[in-house]
C-alpha cells in the first residue's frame, strides 16, 4: 500500500528533527562534562593555594610572636643601660678629673723631651728662693720697683704684671664691655681688663691682657724684663720637678675641692652582679662619703701664683679663685698662642694654648 506522499514527507521531518535534538543533548552534555572538568582542576587548584597562604600565614604569626618577644626583650636592656648610665654619671665626672690630671702629665713630659737643657738643670744642686726687690731700669713705665723671686737660674717678677702703658708710653687700651673686647680680639688690637672690670681685682691679681698686648712691639714688659716664652716656662718646670703646680701656688686665695670615696663594699662588682644584689654600704650610689681637699700651695718656690682667673674671648669672666692662667710670648698659630695654667684640684703646672683674644694674666722674666 503506497503512503500519501504529504505523510511521508512529515515522518522524514520528523526523523530528522529527532536526530538534530538529540546530537545537541550530546554535544551540551559533552560541554557540561567538560566544564564540569576545568570547574574540578581550578578547585583543586584553588585549595593548593589556599593551603599555601595559610602556611604562609601561620609562618607569619610566628615570626611576629618572636619579634615581639625580641622587642620585649631589647626594651628591657635598653631600660638595664639607661639604669647604669645614671649610675656612672658620678663615676665619669671623676674619671675626667682623673684625665686631665694624666694629660697635664703628658704635656710636661713632651715638653721636658724637647728641652736640651732639662738634665742639666736637675743636676744643678737646688738653689733656694731668695725674694729681693730689684730697682727698674730705666723706663718711661711709671710702675716699680718690682719684687723678685730667683728660682733657679731665673729671676721672675713675684707678682703679675699691672701696667696700663707699653715700655714706650704709649697707653694700652682698657676695655670694659663685652662687645668692645670681642671686637678687639678680632681685630688684632692690644687690650687690658680687670677681672669683672673691678680696680680692686687689679691690686691681687693685676691686670688681664690678651696676646696682642703681649705680643705689641712696642713692648709690655718694663725695661729690663720680657714675657717668657713656653720653653722658659718649661725650664721653671723642670726645675721645680714633681708637684711643680703646688710649689708655685700660694699658700691662700685658691678655693678647696672634694672628691667622691668610691665605695669599697661593692666597687668591684660587676654590672650583673650589681643587677640582683643591692649594696648596703652605699645604697646602690656607688659612693661612700667625700674626702676635701685644699686648692691651696705650699708657695716653696717664693712664685705666689694666685687664681686670678681669665675673661673669655666673648668679654664674659670666670674661674677667679679656682684658677690662674698665664700668657707666654709663644705663637701656636695665627689664632692660637701658649699658655701656662695652674688649677686648684691639681698640683701640675699646666701646659696647653688659648685663643689670642682671651684676657690672661702676664708674670714677667727678668732678661
Amino acid at each position: 500500500m503506497k503512503l500519501p506522499l504529504s505523510f511521508a514527507l512529515l515522518l522524514y521531518v520528523g526523523l530528522v528533527f529527532s536526530q538534530s535534538k538529540k546530537e545537541q543533548i550530546e554535544q551540551l552534555t559533552l560541554r557540561v562534562d567538560s566544564l564540569n572538568s576545568v570547574l574540578r582542576a581550578e578547585r583543586n587548584s584553588n585549595a593548593l593555594k589556599i593551603t599555601s597562604l595559610e602556611n604562609s600565614i601561620t609562618q607569619l604569626n610566628a615570626k611576629i610572636v618572636d619579634y615581639t618577644a625580641q622587642i620585649t626583650s631589647l626594651n628591657a636592656q635598653v631600660s638595664t643601660l639607661t639604669s647604669d648610665v645614671q649610675t656612672n654619671k658620678a663615676a665619669t665626672a671623676r674619671k675626667q678629673q682623673e684625665l686631665q690630671a694624666l694629660q697635664a702629665q703628658l704635656k710636661v713630659k713632651q715638653d721636658s723631651l724637647t728641652l736640651v737643657n732639662a738634665e742639666l738643670l736637675k743636676l744643678k744642686p737646688p738653689v733656694k728662693p731668695v725674694v729681693a726687690t730689684t730697682p727698674t731700669p730705666a723706663s718711661t713705665t711709671p710702675s716699680g720697683p718690682y719684687k723678685t723671686v730667683t728660682i733657679g737660674a731665673q729671676v721672675w717678677m713675684a707678682a703679675n704684671l699691672n701696667v696700663s702703658t707699653f715700655r714706650n708710653g704709649d697707653a694700652i687700651p682698657q676695655v670694659t664691655s663685652d662687645a668692645e673686647w670681642e671686637a678687639a680680639g678680632e681685630n688684632k688690637q692690644p687690650a687690658w681688663c680687670y677681672y669683672d672690670n673691678d680696680a680692686k681685682n687689679g691690686t691681687k691679681y693685676g691686670k688681664l691682657y690678651n696676646w696682642y698686648a703681649v705680643n705689641d712691639p712696642r713692648g709690655l714688659a718694663p725695661a729690663g724684663y720680657h714675657v717668657p716664652t713656653d720653653a722658659e716656662w718649661t725650664t721653671l718646670d723642670n726645675f721645680l720637678g714633681d708637684d711643680a703646680g703646688k710649689k708655685m701656688k700660694s699658700t691662700s686665695g685658691w678655693e678647696s675641692w672634694s672628691e667622691d670615696l668610691v665605695c669599697t663594699n661593692c666597687k668591684n662588682w660587676n654590672a650583673e652582679y650589681r643587677k640582683k644584689t643591692a649594696c648596703h654600704v652605699c645604697k646602690d650610689t656607688r659612693v661612700h662619703g667625700t674626702k676635701a681637699h685644699s686648692g691651696n700651695g705650699t708657695n716653696s718656690s717664693g712664685f705666689s701664683a694666685l687664681p686670678g682667673g681669665y675673661r673669655y674671648s666673648n668679654g664674659t669672666f670666670g674661674f677667679q679663685g679656682y684658677d690662674g692662667y698665664w700668657w707666654s710670648a709663644s705663637e701656636l698659630n695665627a689664632d692660637y698662642a701658649y699658655v701656662r695654667d695652674l688649677y686648684h684640684v691639681l698640683d701640675y703646672l699646666y701646659g696647653g694654648n688659648g685663643n689670642k683674644g682671651k684676657g690672661f694674666s702676664v708674670r714677667c722674666l727678668r732678661d
